[in-house]
């Protein structure tokens, strides 16, 4: 019987699946060396090599393409399976989510929890990260739903990615970044903001929204043009660098207006903005969706339209 693991039909199978051994061992999360070695213990059982390697990239051998099917195959039902049993251990009114650090979605969210609070039995599972780990969450950690965002440049790209990973998505919105500042900013008085406007200002970013699932980083219009930059790895800490520092401003997806008058802010269009940026929510094919997911992408869908009236 061949000494062949799951991880290892699962690392080749994203190898082949990329053409390249640095894409795959990003994609998985694991070192390059570890990932060639593994390779080299798999092809030492099968007896051929699955890959052929050159400067040019990797490419599969004719007997490669035989074994990668075959894996392929059993990578799917093994995933499958493993997403059976959690959903088969979620029977209780639960809900595992991934979403970017977007304050309208997250204020959704707890009016989606408003609405379902009084259940004998919920288990919520509500995880701010990027792009990459929502997906990640979903294909490998028994989550069932992510919300992700890309520009809307790179919307072939993501499309085909989520359908290579067997994911289905719903769309939410399509918007463009706003500025937000506090309204004692000497920036609250203008109708719309140019980056030229944010000389010797203070811009805040989320420190730790690396992104593996897209090729390029959704910066914020004119971000190049900062000198002065604070990184935050705690959303809440936003609004009390916004609040108390008037020098402080931030590029964000537009926020609901009980959100602004509570923290006593401002969000000003920016006629300069390099793309509009797309929020889909995404779940594995074999999810059943309905119930509480479909009654929270509800939710979300009844507060993009709020904030919409009030722009």
């Amino acid at each position: 019987m061949l000494d062949i693991s799951v991880k290892q039909m699962k690392y080749a199978v994203e190898i082949g699946r990329c053409g390249s051994i640095n894409q795959a061992a990003q994609n998985l999360y694991v070192t390059q060396s570890s990932l060639s070695k593994a390779m080299k213990e798999l092809e030492s059982v099968l007896g051929y090599a699955v890959f052929h390697r050159s400067p040019g990239g990797t490419t599969v051998t004719k007997e490669g393409r035989e074994f990668l099917q075959i894996a392929e195959e059993v990578v799917y039902k093994l995933d499958y399976l493993e997403r059976q049993i959690h959903l088969r251990k979620d029977q209780q009114a639960s809900i595992n989510i991934s979403i970017p650090r977007a304050t309208y979605i997250t204020y959704a969210f707890t009016e989606f929890f408003k609405e379902i609070q009084n259940l004998e039995q919920i288990q919520i599972n509500f995880s701010e990260t990027n792009s990459a780990e929502a997906v990640d969450n979903i294909l490998h950690h028994g989550f069932h739903l992510g919300i992700i965002r890309y520009p809307d440049v790179l919307e072939e790209n993501t499309i085909h990615t989520l359908q290579q990973k067997k994911l289905r998505f719903r769309r939410i919105w399509t918007f463009d970044y706003m500025l937000l500042v506090s309204k004692a900013s000497p920036l609250a008085s203008h109708s719309e903001i140019h980056p030229s406007d944010l000389h010797g200002y203070i811009e805040l970013l989320h420190g730790d929204t690396s992104n593996t699932f897209l090729p390029e980083r959704a910066d914020g219009p004119g971000q190049e043009e900062s000198g002065k930059r604070i990184y935050l790895y705690e959303r809440g800490s936003q609004f009390d660098f916004l609040s108390n520092v008037p020098t402080t401003y931030m590029w964000v997806s537009p926020l609901p207006e009980k959100v602004l008058q509570q923290h006593e802010l401002v969000q000003i269009p920016c006629p300069d903005n390099r793309f509009r940026y797309n929020d889909i929510l995404i779940y594995h094919e074999d999810y059943p969706f309905g119930g509480y997911a479909e009654q929270f992408y509800n939710v979300l869908l009844q507060t993009k339209d709020e904030i919409e009236k009030t722009k």
